[in-house]
C-alpha cells in the first residue's frame, strides 16, 4: 500500500489556509514542520484536564502530569531506540542539546585535545565546538566535504587520532540531504578512546534512527521539526556517559540532596532538567512520535526521498538550475538545495511567495559549508509526510518562470521605482585598485554576499563601489548608496540612519526588509570602524 499523503493532509488544518490568493505549499519542511491535531489538543487536554507541576505535589493532578511527562520520555526513547527513560533529557531543541553536551565534555578538555567536526555542521554544532576550544585551548579540526556533497572519510580516519576527544556530525546535512555514515564515525572514535556526538535534527524526524545500532554517545534533536511542538527537543545519552556528566543548569528539581555547603543530583533524567519543564510541550513530543510512529518511519523516509528524487530528476533537466549534494538516485534525506543563474534565493523565494509556497532561502546556518560551496547562498525545498508530487510542481512552474518575472517582479507597486532603476543601471559596481578600506555584507546572517570598496581623501569619501553576489534588492540599494555617498564625511556616513528607508519612502515589502535595510547597516557599520580606528 503506497503513502497516503493526501489523507495525513487532513490532519494538518494550517494546509487549508491560501498565501497570496493561492493555496499554501509549504516546502520548508527542514526549517520546521507543521503539527498535526493530533498533537496540539494535548495542549488543551492538558491545560483543560490536569495542568500542574511535576514531581512536586502529593495531590492528582500533579500525580497525573508527572506520570504523562514521564511516559513521554519513554515514548521518545522507544522511537530512537535508547533504552529507557533515563537516557532522555528534555531541553529546548537541537542546539540547547548539543550545548549540553559540549559544557559537560568541556570540563575535561585541555590543550592537548582534539576536537573533529565536519565542514556541513550547523552552526549549532559549529559554534558550540569553536568556542568551547577557545575556552580550554582545545584546537577544532574539521572532515572536509566532497565535491559530490558527502565526507571524506578518508580524511577522518586520518583527522581523528588518539589526540581526539570528541567526534561530532550530523547524520543528514540540512543542505545537501547526504546520509552521512555516523555508525562508522562513531565506531571511529570509539576506537581511539573519543565521545562521538551526532546531529539528529534533520534525521529524527525523516527516517528510522535506532541509537543502540549507531553507537554515538550522543544524539540531539529537536521536536519542532518532527511534527511537534517548538520549545522542545531531546537529547540521547548513554546512560553510563549520562551519569558521569556535568549538569548544564542547576536548581529545583535537578537535585537530589541540598545542604548550605553542597548538594547532590537527581537520578537519570532529571539531573540535566533542572527547574519546571516545559510540561505540556514534552507530553506533546510524546504524542508527536506516537503519530510518527503510527504512519512508519520507513514509509515517511520512503515518501520524502521519492519527492526529492522526483525534483532532483526534474531540476537536472534544466540548465539553468544547479543542485547540491548527491545526484539522482543516491541516498539522501527529502530535501533538495538549488540555485537558477540569475535569480537569487532571496528573489526566488519572493517569486515562490507570491504563489503561496514556502521554501527556505539563505545560508540555512551553515555558511562553511557555503563557503566550500562557493556560493553566496542556496534555495531549499524540504518535504514532509503531507507533501505531494503537485506540490514540486507548483514548484517547479516558478522556477521555469523566475528568470523572465524578476523584472516585473522589481518593477511593481511593491517598490519604489528606484529599485528597479538600480537594478538593471547599477552605479559604482564594481572594485577599487586601492581602497582606503572595504567591508563584507558576509557578516550579515541573512545570506548575501557583497562588498563596498572605500576610498577616503581629507575625511571624506572620494570613491566608493561594490561588488555584489547578493540579491537584486540588495544590489539595487548598494548601487543607490554608492551614489549617494560620494562626498559625505565619514563621520556623516557612520551616523547614518534609516536614509534607505526615507528615500525609497518605505515602498518594498516587509519581507524583504533585511534585503533592503543590509547594505546601509554594513556601510555604516564601517565607517564606525574606520572613525574609532583613525581617531575621526
Amino acid at each position: 500500500m503506497s503513502f497516503d499523503a493526501e489523507a495525513v493532509r487532513s490532519d494538518f488544518p494550517v494546509l487549508d489556509r491560501r498565501v497570496n490568493g493561492h493555496p499554501l505549499t509549504y516546502l520548508d519542511n527542514a526549517a520546521t514542520t507543521h503539527t498535526p491535531r493530533q498533537v496540539y489538543d494535548v495542549f488543551e487536554e492538558f491545560y483543560a484536564g490536569y495542568n500542574a507541576n511535576v514531581h512536586r505535589g502529593i495531590h492528582e493532578l500533579s500525580h497525573e502530569a508527572s506520570l504523562a511527562y514521564e511516559e513521554a520520555h519513554d515514548r521518545v526513547a522507544d522511537f530512537i531506540g535508547a533504552d529507557g527513560r533515563e537516557e532522555i533529557v528534555f531541553t529546548k531543541n537541537t542546539t540547547e542539546s548539543i550545548n549540553l553536551v559540549a559544557y559537560g565534555l568541556s570540563r575535561h578538555l585541555d590543550e592537548v585535545d582534539e576536537i573533529v567536526a565536519t565542514e556541513m555542521d550547523h552552526h549549532a554544532s559549529l559554534v558550540t565546538w569553536q568556542q568551547i576550544a577557545k575556552r580550554t585551548g582545545a584546537t577544532v579540526r574539521h572532515v572536509p566535504v566532497t565535491a559530490d556533497g558527502h565526507l571524506d572519510m578518508d580524511a577522518a580516519r586520518d583527522l581523528v587520532t588518539d589526540d581526539t576527544a570528541v567526534v561530532c556530525a550530523p547524520h543528514v546535512s540540512n543542505v545537501l540531504g547526504t546520509v552521512n555514515p555516523v555508525a562508522d564515525l562513531a565506531a571511529l572514535a570509539h576506537d581511539h578512546d573519543a565521545y562521538a556526538v551526532v546531529d539528529g535534527a534533520q534525521s529524527a524526524p525523516t527516517r528510522p534512527v535506532d541509537v543502540g545500532a549507531m553507537d554515538a554517545d550522543f544524539f540531539a534533536f529537536s521536536g519542532h521539526k518532527l511534527a511537534g511542538p517548538t520549545g522542545i527537543g531531546g537529547l540521547y545519552g548513554k546512560r553510563e556517559v549520562l551519569a558521569e556528566l556535568d549538569p548544564f543548569l542547576f536548581g529545583g528539581e535537578m537535585i537530589r540532596n541540598v545542604t548550605l555547603t553542597d548538594s547532590t543530583w537527581n537520578e537519570l533524567p532529571w539531573k540535566f532538567e533542572a527547574g519546571t519543564p516545559p510540561i505540556a510541550e514534552g507530553i506533546a513530543l510524546g504524542a508527536a512520535v506516537d503519530y510518527l510512529a503510527e504512519l512508519g518511519m520507513d514509509a515517511v523516509r520512503d515518501h520524502e526521498n521519492e519527492l526529492a528524487q522526483y525534483l532532483l530528476r526534474e531540476l537536472a533537466e534544466r540548465e539553468f538550475v544547479r543542485t547540491y549534494g548527491p545526484g539522482v538516485g543516491e541516498e539522501r534525506t527529502g530535501l533538495v538545495s538549488f540555485n537558477v543563474d540569475g535569480v537569487h534565493g532571496h528573489d526566488l523565494s519572493s517569486l515562490l511567495n507570491d504563489r503561496g509556497i514556502a521554501i527556505r532561502a539563505g545560508d540555512h546556518c551553515t555558511q562553511p559549508l557555503h563557503d566550500r560551496l562557493d556560493i553566496p547562498g542556496s534555495a531549499r525545498a524540504s518535504f514532509y509526510v503531507y507533501n505531494t508530487r503537485a506540490d514540486v510542481d507548483r514548484l517547479l512552474d516558478v522556477v521555469d518562470s523566475a528568470r523572465d518575472n524578476l523584472d516585473a517582479y522589481l518593477a511593481s507597486d511593491r517598490y519604489h521605482d528606484l529599485i528597479s532603476e538600480h537594478y538593471h543601471r547599477p552605479r559604482n559596481s564594481g572594485p577599487l585598485t586601492d581602497p582606503t578600506f572595504a567591508k563584507s555584507s558576509e557578516e550579515t546572517t541573512c545570506g548575501d554576499d557583497g562588498e563596498f570598496h572605500v576610498a577616503i581623501a581629507d575625511g571624506r569619501i572620494e570613491e566608493i563601489a561594490f561588488e555584489s553576489r547578493s540579491c537584486a534588492v540588495s544590489r539595487a540599494v548598494a548601487s543607490l548608496l554608492s551614489e549617494h555617498l560620494v562626498g559625505m564625511s565619514v563621520g556623516e556616513v557612520a551616523d547614518l540612519d534609516g536614509y534607505v528607508t526615507r528615500t525609497l519612502d518605505a515602498q518594498y515589502p516587509d519581507l524583504r526588509r533585511e534585503c533592503v535595510e543590509g547594505p546601509e547597516d554594513v556601510i555604516r557599520e564601517a565607517a564606525r570602524e574606520y572613525v574609532e580606528g583613525n581617531g575621526a
